[in-house]
């Protein structure tokens, strides 16, 4: 505000003394302009939030900087706003967090204010700025980043001192006071998991935490690996939290997703289909089903995740066909019952609804269209209360039907008259082929009497050919809990816990792990791992928790 209303003083001055013609113009210092912009700094200083300056004034300091041109005191606090400034004029220039050469010389700046008791708020927050604004994931690797976070540390203290009555904008940085350590975002990660009431957006602002800064990606590994140390009723009822985290922060959706998904493999209710988490990981990620998708899932989870879900949608699919879509007829509890027990090798899942299912304004229709848009395909050539279930499982492609007394045809996936992913199927052209499956599958004898552990009648006859065609049933795999006994687990005093968070996490890590543990943070240096074969798992997981690679040692990671 002040450049500003200098600058107006000027144009007026030079206005008025254009206008004199006899050279006794009026000579005018624009005391009460003055006066008002000292006073706009006055309250300035006292604001509890205070916006970053624009860009344009920053690169103008850092230009005048770099020519080593005298500074004024703001043209110094737009040169702390700009530590981190990429200039588009000089692409290929480091930014000043970078710089070797430039770097020592803010570093003295800096270092005299504080040494004087001369810094001021504005030039700390400034400082803030850069420190939250520089773009690296693993900012602790640049040594003049530390320094700087050094001072900011140490600058808060000579900012508090010279204020008399502590303001509300104080208490919010003391309490969140690890984001000027190695721990930064501890405070927070805890607040978030433990449903606490945060001050999250006034300190975004006091401390000049742009969206795009590492403290946030920082918050979100602690919070994230926190998941782990939860049970599984715990991790439930953190579910629809997670699901709107992902909703509101959506630099992290994707890590966040990952994160859930994971937990929720690990968990005893994985096959036991989460109605929200499945409807959120379709929208953000699109159906695993799919060839075209499945590579997108694949960057985000391990395949056993993606194929819980694809395990998901086939017992739904299959809920659905025989209940929902089951025609004129009743519910055949029998085919039902025997495809639930393939569901979770199904890659595969289609339902091909026929006209009646199509126009159906019935509540239960209407919402499983909505939920499944996109996942269904049209069916002709048939009756209109004709419904048909694709499903695949290993390399075939097995077709039922809702009507009573259709076969059940089936073909090998490269030799199948169809793609089962159209849109639109006939029923006798393509589902039915008598050229290709000349023998089609029937439901006789009747079976009767089959339970979780006894198959009967049909039943039998199909569990003969599938063996035929190498499927076989396999039981739900049940979620295996690691018996540490058996482990070589890093002793928990290899690791002091400074960070309980984040140490706690690395600790539960590291015990199921093949590794060298060695941890100096008490000495000065830094906690570092040592994985004896690779493993990418673990190692995707140092990193998720803010590890850094060992340049020429591979898979040994290191931490502050």
């Amino acid at each position: 505000m002040t450049p500003a209303l200098n600058s107006l003083a000027q144009r007026i001055a030079a206005k008025l003394s254009s206008s004199q013609q006899d050279g006794h113009y009026l000579h005018n210092d624009f005391h009460a302009l003055t006066s008002a912009g000292l006073d706009m700094e006055k309250r300035f200083d006292k604001a509890e939030k205070i916006p970053p300056p624009p860009h344009e004034m920053r690169l103008a300091a850092l230009r005048r900087f770099r020519l080593a041109e005298e500074l004024t005191e703001r043209e110094w606090r737009m040169v702390f706003y700009g530590l981190a400034d990429n200039d588009p004029l000089c692409p290929d220039r480091p930014v000043l967090l970078e710089d070797e050469q430039f770097f020592p010389e803010v570093n003295s700046a800096i270092k005299r204010r504080i040494e004087t008791k001369t810094l001021k708020r504005r030039d700390w927050a400034a400082l803030c700025s850069s420190y939250f604004a520089y773009r690296n994931e693993s900012p602790e690797t640049n040594p003049h980043w530390c320094v700087l976070r050094g001072h900011i540390a140490r600058g808060y203290s000579v900012v508090k001192a010279a204020i008399r009555r502590e303001k509300s904008w104080m208490k919010t940085i003391e309490f969140y006071h690890d984001i000027f350590t190695p721990q930064a975002g501890g405070v927070i990660s805890q607040q978030l998991l433990s449903g606490e009431s945060n001050s999250l957006s006034s300190l975004e602002k006091i401390a000049q935490i742009p969206d795009s800064s590492w403290l946030w990606k920082r918050i979100f590994t602690v919070l994230l690996a926190q998941l782990d140390t939860l049970d599984d009723p715990q991790y439930l009822d953190k579910i629809s939290w997670l699901l709107s985290l992902a909703a509101q922060w959506v630099r992290f959706r994707d890590d966040i997703m990952t994160a859930a998904l994971t937990r929720y493999y690990h968990s005893t209710y994985r096959d036991q289909a989460h109605s929200a988490l499945k409807q959120a990981a379709l929208e953000y990620w699109d159906n695993p089903q799919l060839k075209s998708q499945q590579n997108k899932w694949h960057q985000y989870v391990s395949e056993p995740v993606a194929a819980m879900v694809r395990g998901w949608l086939a017992k739904q699919d299959l809920m659905h066909f025989f209940e929902l879509l089951r025609g004129n007829g009743d519910v055949d509890q029998a085919r039902l019952h025997y495809w639930l027990r393939f569901a979770n090798q199904m890659g595969f899942t289609r339902i091909v609804m026929g006209p009646d299912a199509w126009q159906h304004r019935g509540s239960d229709f209407v919402k499983f269209r909505e939920e499944n848009r996109g996942r269904l395909s049209h069916l002709r050539g048939g009756r209109s209360f004709d419904n048909a279930m694709i499903m695949q499982i290993n390399d075939y492609i097995f077709v039922e039907f809702s009507g009573t007394g259709n076969a059940m045809y089936y073909y090998r996936v490269n030799q199948a008259p169809f793609n089962p992913e159209s849109s639109s199927l006939d029923i006798k052209i393509h589902l039915k082929d008598r050229s290709l499956c000349p023998d089609p599958l029937k439901h006789m004898p009747r079976a009767e009497g089959y339970n979780k552990i006894r198959i009967t009648g049909w039943m039998l006859k199909y569990d003969d050919e599938l063996r035929k065609l190498g499927i076989r049933w396999m039981a739900e795999e049940p979620v295996k809990f690691i018996d540490k006994k058996e482990l070589s687990p890093v002793p928990k005093s290899d690791i002091k816990i400074i960070n309980p968070l984040r140490d706690t996490a690395i600790q539960r890590l590291v015990e199921n792990t093949s590794c060298i543990v060695s941890d100096n943070r008490q000495k000065g240096g830094v906690l570092s791992v040592q994985l004896k074969t690779s493993d990418d798992t673990t190692e995707r997981e140092l990193l998720r928790l803010g590890f850094a690679p060992v340049t020429k040692e591979p898979h040994r990671y290191w931490i502050k």
